[in-house]
């Protein structure tokens, strides 16, 4: 993976993680899970 997308990653992670209630780990969890495979594909 490379290094400025860990960087992206690292950002929409911490911005997911301000929207904190029971239960919002999972889904953030699978957002950015998904982003990530999506972004795989593009590669």
């Amino acid at each position: 993976m490379k290094p400025e997308l860990i960087e992206i990653l690292r950002m929409r992670w911490l911005r997911l993680r301000i929207y904190r209630y029971r239960g919002s780990f999972p889904v953030a969890y699978r957002i950015l899970r998904n982003y990530v495979r999506i972004e795989a594909k593009r590669e």
